[in-house]
């Protein structure tokens, strides 16, 4: 206790708190600094434990599926009940996945998945969480996944008891109760789906004119439910199974076990988040340097009377050191709890993107310790250098400071080029005063430097990564040459398919291809993964194939296949004059590789000639996609036609799959960008603010440490106009100087950002574009950011008084 009092009411402690409280602005430059990285590192690794906590529970208590396949043509009971007999399946459930489509209350028909159950009872697969309403769903009426009630899915002004118009593939309409609402965790998000997801009864199935089948199968392994390898090997011997049946396979979807379908969009995020908390921090340890460093020169006199009095350098540093610590626990109280509410609020967010559940705000005791050590420990190794180079200051030097910069500027080379291009630059006097300023302290000015060019790399880079992934977004959109794509169930003629074209006005070209799904059968009589046949004719004008090698189909070609980049990653032994064996709708059949192109965004492909096709898959003078190009491109116009289409197609009878704009395509892949790209501008934000508090502490300090000279200045005639000239110019070179420098790195940065991000949420590589647009924004943003850095240190300096300034010390 007396220990306790003796250190209260000891002077080293007096004045390290009046050191703490007297300067109010530098105190809260530096808990900002401190703080915003501390926080940023809660928000990042508490988001994460909230996510990794609540995701994978909750996916795991829906039992899902190891995989899932589709069909083109459908199967019984029996079948489903052969599939789960197979010793390698632990269960097997069938489903029927009907694509219909709705008409929304503004009039406008909108795609809707619907999933069929013969019994909601016995559902032990992917299995749903009722919700809101009734369950099962009775007779006529329809579940609605609660994702699904979005306005940019047309449900967003839909209500439990609302009843909606549906059309199913075969034409039929029907009224339709939404009966109520359920979870469905196993789905992929329904904005990245583009299309809502519905439930019903097979009773409700047939009452709509469909048939009470299967077109879907989803299973679980028996063992080595972890290894994807064993799953997809289940899932060949299951299509073998389904096509000796006369089953005909669509293709089977596998995504990684134990993982959210959407698990590489959470992947992303956490990567782009790391990185912020990680910058942030480093940040803010240049400015905690730059702000030690700036106190101990200010107080170079302080410490040379203490140690003129019996002061030693091992005390005095520990003033210093727990002043550091001061700086630190403060910065903790409000970071902290800061950081719990950021984490609840990206967690919110990427639950609200994924579809899962999380609990409310909680603290991570071990978030909280990384926090506590961090803000305790990095200031302290930030600070140490500044510390030890001050207290070593012997009482001779430290008398003899007299505060105009140590008199040593100009004795450089880079010194007296400065000096000889404000004398040689038509610039006025004011502006060579900020321009040798500038340089006046250089170690603090690289700390400054390093800060705001870092932000300013990183603002470019992301600018970078968006315009790449905005132009890898457009390359994949045209390598498909087309507007309006309608897909149908089964193979129609393709004068029936070109026949209700004919009835549109303004439709500039027309095409109908063949479409499957296929695996190569490798010389070992293993099978690869399902991968899908396009067949447009040779000389289509809607396709713009990227060559990679090789050449492009002909139609004299009989055996000809041409790959995708996309194809070649998993099968590697293949390349140009390579026989790929093709399973093709049962069949197999040998085919030559002539040409190689760049893999597409939207699927793993391969391209054949349609006649070719046709004779292969006995589909002759029968197409199963139609194509149409339009004279007015436009997204309102694509998706007018689009629908006309359809309703004409659904009208004579067609069994139309799945209608689709390139524009709403753009628009759905939009959607997922534009979150990576909003949690980019986050993190340059956050950057850019740490950069100002730098740019604007180490304004500060500066006029802080001229505050005679500035008195000196006034003295002779300099008014306040001028002072404060001086003060904003030297901030805006500051500025411009980080701007070039950050401009520089990111040249090599922004190329490494777009790889990681690209490789994160595509797996690929994206295109990649320097932005010159984001350079521009961010030399006026860097620019507009100086000026308020600098705004209130150089109003404090032109308003000092001649005799406040001269009395300095």
């Amino acid at each position: 206790m007396i220990y306790f009092l003796v250190l209260i009411i000891s002077p080293r402690w007096t004045k390290v708190w009046r050191d703490l409280w007297s300067n109010k602005t530098r105190t809260l430059l530096v808990l900002l600094s401190i703080g915003i990285g501390v926080t940023a590192i809660g928000m990042v690794l508490g988001s994460r434990v909230i996510v990794d906590e609540n995701l994978p529970a909750a996916y795991a208590a829906a039992n899902p599926a190891s995989g899932t396949l589709f069909t083109l043509t459908t199967f019984d009971d029996n079948m489903v009940k052969s599939i789960a007999s197979m010793k390698e399946v632990s269960e097997a459930e069938g489903r029927r996945l009907v694509n219909i489509r709705f008409l929304t209350k503004t009039g406008e028909w909108r795609n809707l998945q619907l999933n069929a159950f013969p019994d909601f009872d016995q559902i032990n697969i992917n299995k749903i969480k009722p919700e809101a309403g009734l369950y099962p769903p009775p007779r006529k009426t329809m579940l609605i996944e609660r994702a699904s009630l979005a306005a940019s899915l047309g449900l967003g002004d839909v209500a439990i008891g609302d009843s909606i118009l549906v059309e199913a593939p075969n034409g039929k309409q029907r009224e339709i109760e939404i009966a109520g609402t359920v979870h469905d965790i196993s789905q992929l998000p329904a904005f990245l789906n583009g299309a809502g997801y519905g439930y019903i009864s097979f009773d409700t199935l047939e009452w709509m004119g469909e048939p009470r089948d299967f077109n879907q199968v989803v299973y679980v392994v028996a063992d080595h439910k972890l290894n994807q390898d064993h799953i997809t090997e289940v899932g060949k011997a299951i299509e073998k199974r389904l096509e000796r049946a006369g089953v005909s396979v669509l293709f089977t979807l596998i995504f990684p076990p134990g993982e959210h379908p959407a698990q590489n969009f959470i992947n992303a995020l956490s990567f782009l988040l790391g990185a912020v908390g990680i910058l942030s921090l480093v940040l803010s340890g240049f400015l905690i340097i730059n702000t030690i460093s700036a106190i101990l020169t200010q107080q170079v006199r302080q410490i040379g009377i203490m140690k003129a009095v019996g002061g030693r350098t091992r005390q005095i540093s520990g003033m210093y050191v727990v002043m550091v610590l001061g700086f630190g626990l403060m910065a903790l109280a409000f970071s902290v709890p800061l950081g719990a509410l950021g984490a609840i609020g990206i967690s919110t967010l990427f639950a609200g993107f994924l579809n899962f559940d999380i609990g409310g705000i909680q603290l991570q005791p071990w978030v909280v310790g990384v926090q506590v050590v961090l803000s305790l420990i990095a200031p302290l190794v930030a600070a140490s250098v500044p510390i030890i180079k001050g207290v070593r200051v012997t009482v001779s030097e430290a008398i003899s400071e007299h505060g105009l910069g140590k008199g040593r500027f100009g004795r450089g080379r880079f010194d007296r080029l400065t000096l000889l291009a404000s004398r040689v630059l038509p610039i006025g006097r004011p502006e060579q005063i900020s321009l040798r300023n500038t340089f006046r302290r250089k170690a603090r000015l690289i700390l400054t430097l390093i800060t705001l060019s870092l932000a300013s790399t990183i603002f470019i880079s992301i600018f970078s990564v968006r315009a790449s992934l905005m132009q890898t977004l457009d390359e994949a959109l045209n390598y498909f040459d087309y507007d309006v794509q309608v897909v149908f169930e089964r193979p129609y003629r393709t004068q029936r398919i070109f026949q209700p074209i004919g009835e549109i006005a303004g439709v500039e070209g027309v095409e109908s291809w063949g479409f499957a799904s296929t695996r190569r059968v490798r010389p070992d009589e293993t099978e690869s993964d399902s991968f899908i046949v396009y067949a447009p004719k040779a000389n289509t004008t809607m396709l713009n194939p990227i060559l990679v090698e090789g050449r492009w189909l002909r139609e004299d070609d009989t055996h000809a296949i041409v790959l995708s980049t996309d194809v070649l990653r998993n099968e590697k032994d293949l390349g140009v004059g390579s026989v790929v064996k093709l399973n093709l709708n049962g069949k197999k059949s040998d085919w030559e590789v002539v040409g190689i192109v760049r893999g597409v965004l939207f699927a793993t492909a391969a391209f054949i000639d349609f006649d070719a096709f046709a004779r292969a898959t006995q589909t002759a003078g029968k197409a199963q996609i139609s194509l149409v190009r339009l004279a007015d491109r436009s997204p309102e116009n694509q998706l007018r036609v689009g629908q006309l289409l359809e309703d004409t197609y659904r009208q004579q009878g067609f069994r139309v799959q799945q209608m689709q704009t390139i524009g709403q395509a753009r628009s759905i892949i939009s959607v997922i960008f534009n979150v990576i790209i909003a949690m980019l501008l986050f993190m340059a934000l956050l950057l850019g603010a740490v950069g100002g508090l730098g740019l604007m502490g180490t304004m500060s300090i500066n006029v802080l440490e001229r505050t005679r000279e500035i008195g000196v200045m006034r003295a002779i005639g300099a008014s306040d106009r001028a002072v404060l000239q001086i003060v904003l110019l030297e901030g805006l070179l500051i500025g411009l100087i980080s701007w070039l420098i950050g401009g520089l790195i990111a040249l090599p940065a922004s190329n490494l950002l777009t790889n990681a991000v690209g490789r994160s949420l595509l797996q690929a590589a994206p295109s990649y574009i320097f932005s010159t647009s984001g350079t521009i924004l961010w030399l006026g943003i860097v620019l507009l950011l100086a000026l308020l850095a600098s705004y209130l240190p150089a109003r404090s300096a032109s308003r000092l008084t001649v005799r406040a300034a001269l009395s300095y010390e």
